[in-house]
């Protein structure tokens, strides 16, 4: 099952619910109470999955891992293929 796929589900149990309380199918003296907060919920939770994102994405910024090795590695092989590439007549500007 994908990532999309398990948001989708998600979305989709949550908002089955939600309209059957919106649409008073389930009635409740509390359900009564707290309507606005209901009406409100896909706001707020819209609201906590950018903070959860943007939250997500700097946390990964930040411990993103640095391949010393492999930069090491990259740059040897440009200098072997600029070396290649004189040594067949090209003129290049360093």
């Amino acid at each position: 099952m994908t990532k999309l796929f398990e948001w989708f589900m998600a979305a989709a149990c949550f908002f089955s619910v939600y309209f059957a309380i919106i649409l008073r199918q389930v009635k409740h003296p509390v359900l009564d109470q707290y309507m606005l907060e209901i009406q409100l919920s896909p706001i707020f939770l819209v609201i906590l999955f950018g903070i959860f994102s943007a939250t997500v994405v700097l946390y990964r910024t930040f411990t993103f891992n640095n391949c010393e090795e492999a930069a090491k590695e990259l740059m040897e092989q440009i200098k072997e293929a600029k070396a290649d590439l004189r040594s067949k007549g090209l003129v290049m500007s360093d």
